[in-house]
């Protein structure tokens, strides 16, 4: 027996002692560790805040006016239809629009949602079937199958309640049809949600102030969207825009007398999409439909990513959310640890490529990438591109005040013959970049916008010739306008001629740049500045 136990104690220490394989987990005191982690942003490209607009009840004027004023600025919406009254190529009702335009609005990718069959109120209806007219199953079921049937490049995965009208009982029934359902309530919504709160998403609707008799009048509600935005940005939370008709302003008052739904002007909405454009390009704000949101934020709280390998040079993963995939498949953004010699990175999923620089944060290696669940295996590549360098300056006048030269050429010769070309912008600058080790030389000329002589030019030229002032470099280069090295009385006579107009031109070129030509041989960044100076400005008044 005591033989028996000094074996197994003997098994149980070399047991602890056997180095930790593959096969038995990441080992955590290696640095691969601490790559291939993954990170999903809150919201999509990392932007604070989400942001959707939609429309209600299908309405000619919205494919009209309002996709067109969207796609103006990149944005896309939300188009609830009531089905019933849609048609293929003329409105059936009222001012209603087609099949046909609204299938151009979802080709052009903004989505088409559910507003019902009939547009009742879903609170008074029975339960009723999917095949019995005028029940709740029915409204819910037989509008998304119409709408799928007519839209085929998407699905039909949202709806929004005519009246805003919900109870637990559509919200029960809505759901095995629906991923989310839009009603009222003026509020923006948290950034996580869960159960039947997918199915009140809380919606803004300006309900404009009479009279309108011009569009400042509908500034006070423009101020109220602008801080209702304000503070979704500050909450990190996802705003929506509830509208319906939108038609340029000017007919507005006949739709008010018509009974139209607090009707929105064209130039309402352009007003509200200027103000929301730089937000969405400084990242402040994520214009998104509606079911796209939807997407991000469900994938987002369900996704499980793991390690598949990894080495220093490459990483795989893979990522899933057990979600139906045909309806979840929207890339989420993510940001992946990599070694930190990583610069660049190919990342590929299925069949898209793309090139990634990396980024630091808190002393971490990042790549951020778009990440598909259940999209098949990401990888990421370790891209080492070759060392390059670039060739900059800035080319200014030979004046106290630096004044930078414009429509200065630039000529690049580099090796194997190659050549470039830039022309300096009003900042007076220049760059050449991605060179490779060699040598280069840089040629500069500017044949336009002479100015800055006059008699004091001439008068400054005789002193120097006669000792009395002292010029330096560039001016004596300037001062010798017959260019015969020498500045003296007859250079005086010339500047005075040009100055009064007898002649036109000097011997000398218009522009002196010192230096005219540089060579470089380096391969690392190198900055430049050029002198430049008109010829005859001796006194530099240019």
């Amino acid at each position: 027996m005591y033989t028996k136990v000094i074996y197994l104690l003997f098994f149980i220490t070399l047991l602890l002692a056997r180095p930790t394989s593959a096969a038995d987990g990441q080992n955590t005191n290696s640095p691969l560790a601490t790559y291939g982690k993954v990170t999903v942003k809150k919201w999509a490209d990392d932007r604070k805040s989400a942001f959707s607009f939609t429309f209600d009840d299908g309405f000619k004027s919205q494919c009209d006016y309002a996709v067109p004023v969207l796609d103006a600025f990149g944005f896309k919406g939300t188009f609830y239809l009531i089905t019933s009254v849609m048609v293929a190529d003329t409105p059936a009702i009222w001012r209603y629009g087609t099949w046909n335009q609204f299938r151009i609005a979802s080709l052009e990718g903004h989505e088409i949602g559910s507003h019902t069959v009939t547009h009742p109120d879903l609170t008074t209806l029975a339960v009723g079937t999917t095949t019995t007219v005028g029940t709740l199953k029915y409204e819910l079921y037989q509008s998304q199958v119409t709408i799928n049937q007519q839209f085929t490049n998407q699905k039909c995965i949202s709806i929004a309640y005519p009246y805003c009208a919900t109870n637990a009982t559509v919200i029960k029934y809505a759901t095995p049809y629906y991923a989310s359902a839009r009603g009222d309530g003026g509020l923006s919504n948290d950034s996580t949600l869960n159960g039947t709160q997918w199915y009140t998403v809380e919606s803004k609707e300006e309900q404009f102030n009479v009279p309108r008799n011009s569009t400042t009048d509908d500034q006070d509600e423009l101020t109220d969207m602008e801080s209702f935005l304000a503070n979704n940005i500050s909450l990190g939370e996802w705003g929506t825009l509830m509208a319906h008709e939108v038609v340029p302003f000017s007919q507005i008052p006949d739709l008010i007398t018509s009974g139209s739904w607090y009707p929105m002007s064209s130039e309402w909405l352009t007003s509200l999409c200027q103000y929301i454009k730089p937000k969405s390009d400084s990242k402040d704000i994520w214009v998104a439909t509606f079911a796209n949101v939807t997407r991000y934020m469900k994938e987002r709280d369900a996704f499980v990513p793991t390690i598949v390998s990894q080495t220093t040079t490459d990483i795989k993963l893979t990522g899933t959310t057990k979600l139906d995939k045909t309806i979840y498949n929207y890339p989420l953004t993510v940001d992946i640890t990599v070694p930190p010699d990583w610069n660049n990175a190919i990342v590929a999923q299925g069949t898209t490529k793309d090139t990634l620089k990396s980024f630091i944060s808190g002393g971490i290696t990042y790549v951020r990438a778009p990440f598909i669940p259940d999209g098949g295996t990401l990888t990421l590549d370790k891209l080492i591109l070759p060392n390059t360098f670039s060739i900059s300056g800035t080319i200014v006048y030979d004046n106290t005040a630096n004044t930078k030269l414009t429509n200065v050429k630039v000529v690049l010769n580099g090796p194997n013959n190659t050549q470039q070309t830039i022309t300096t912008d009003t900042s007076g600058t220049f760059k050449f970049t991605g060179l490779s080790t060699g040598t280069y030389t840089l040629a500069l000329s500017k044949t336009d916008g002479w100015s800055g002589v006059n008699s004091t030019d001439a008068l400054l030229a005789l002193r120097n010739y006669t000792n009395s002032v002292t010029f330096d470099s560039l001016q004596s280069q300037a001062g010798d306008v017959n260019n015969d090295n020498n500045v003296n009385s007859t250079d005086a006579l010339l500047i005075i001629k040009r100055f009064v107009g007898i002649i036109s031109s000097f011997t000398k070129p218009d522009w002196i740049l010192s230096p005219a030509a540089v060579t470089i041989s380096s391969n690392q960044d190198t900055v430049i500045t050029i002198k430049a100076i008109a010829a005859g400005d001796v006194n530099e008044s240019f």
